[in-house]
């Protein structure tokens, strides 16, 4: 908190003590998240899972694509409904109920299945990702203005990297944990996942109660009082003539265009090198320490020398994660921890430049607004695990790898022309 610096005898400056409490809870919150999202890993844990259920990689991709359906779709209508209100913490924390439930509503159906029961299971994960993930959607606006509130900009990138930091050590403890779990000498099937679903679910709650701690600031009513309609067609104009929110939305598109690949790494390393279950949870380990290692260069660099400098380092790993996949072929199964690597690194990279640079570019007024559009723009993002899906089912692995790398190719051309939001310090 080196941004207010204290003298002998000085009193704090006013706000001091509100902003030191909240950058602690906002940091447990998503410490604790990203640790309880380490169990239920898109990459690794549930395409895992979903292999026990079925063998169509089309499946497999279109039910991981409810993550980004759920994350995107409500963000607009969320942003409108808030438009009106100087304070949203109440409704944040009832929406981000919903997902914990969800969950452990999950691991309880587990528990009680039996190894046949294939169909209860996989209706019972439809239901709960489809729950968890829309939630979280309607948690997105209000949690990231909630950020821009009460943390001041030179402090955020700080923020970010210390969630993602802490959040991934935990989370490398967990990886120990899942590969024990679904190792050979861990619980039998299905409760070894859905023990995993259980202490997710316990993370999850204790980020739910540190995020009900902050103290929300009020914040200003944006100009409007129309419909729905209304409210897009003035978001539209905005976003038509801002050219650096133009810029970052399709630099957005084309790295999220990982998710073409992100349930096959995994079945890659299966197929190729017939890695056991004990390995998903080393990968998981690697991939989280990649997070933690991009987290640690990135924020201090969106501080220093802005966003555009993390979101940089983002695009070029979004063309080596699937370009050091396409080198795996005839590797010995433990080189793919490289790929899972240079994952957990883009993952990280992206959201903190990303973030910033929007909540940069954007006025207090606009914020809520330009968070649900550029959110909301990434909906087509929802058919990239199925695409993905159909790549692979019908051509190869290699395939949707190397489409992947084209994407990060474009989006680096992009980057270079971005422009920053501000000068380096």
């Amino acid at each position: 908190m080196s941004h207010y610096p204290l003298g002998a005898g000085l009193e704090p400056p006013p706000g001091f003590h509100a902003v030191k409490r909240n950058f602690r809870l906002l940091a447990m919150d998503a410490i604790f998240y990203f640790c309880g999202l380490a169990f239920m890993d898109a990459s690794t844990v549930l395409p895992a899972f979903l292999a026990t259920l079925t063998s169509s990689p089309l499946v497999i991709g279109t039910l991981i694509a409810i993550r980004p359906a759920g994350i995107f779709i409500p963000q607009l209508w969320t942003a409108h409904y808030l438009s009106g209100r100087k304070q949203h913490k109440s409704f944040l924390i009832k929406v981000a109920a919903v997902s914990r439930v969800a969950i452990t509503f999950f691991a309880l159906i587990l528990f009680v299945s039996g190894p046949k029961n294939a169909g209860l299971m996989l209706t019972g994960f439809i239901l709960f990702y489809t729950a968890f993930w829309f939630s979280e959607g309607g948690a997105g606006v209000p949690w990231t203005d909630l950020v821009a509130k009460t943390i001041p900009e030179r402090l955020r990138g700080r923020l970010f990297g210390l969630m993602q930091v802490v959040g991934g050590l935990l989370a490398m403890m967990a990886a120990w944990l899942v590969k024990w779990t679904l190792g050979p000498h861990g619980p039998a099937y299905p409760t070894n996942y859905a023990f995993l679903m259980a202490v997710s679910a316990m993370f999850y709650w204790l980020s739910l109660i540190s995020l009900a701690c902050v103290l929300e600031p009020e914040g200003p009513i944006e100009n409007h009082n129309g419909g729905f309609w209304e409210y897009l067609g003035k978001l539209g104009k905005a976003f038509r003539q801002h050219s650096q929110l133009k810029l970052l939305i399709a630099i957005q598109l084309l790295v999220g265009m990982n998710g073409l690949s992100l349930p096959f790494y995994i079945l890659y390393a299966e197929k190729v090198a017939r890695i056991g279950g004990g390995m998903v949870g080393a990968f998981l380990f690697v991939q989280t320490a990649g997070s933690i290692l991009s987290a640690l260069i990135t924020g201090q660099i969106s501080d220093h020398r802005g966003p555009k400098s993390a979101i940089m380092i983002a695009v070029i790993l979004a063309v080596l994660t699937p370009v050091s996949a396409l080198m795996m072929r005839n590797a010995p199964g433990w080189t793919f921890g490289i790929v899972f690597l240079l994952l957990g690194g883009l993952v990280g990279c992206a959201w903190i430049g990303m973030t910033n640079f929007l909540l940069e570019i954007s006025s207090p007024e606009e914020r809520r607004g330009f968070i649900g559009l550029m959110n909301t723009a990434n909906v087509p993002s929802l058919l990239y695990p199925v695409l993905g899906g159909l790549v692979v089912q019908f051509l190869s692995h290699e395939a949707v790898f190397a489409l992947t790398a084209l994407t990060g190719l474009i989006a680096l051309l992009l980057c270079i022309i971005l422009p920053p939001t501000r000068s380096p310090i």
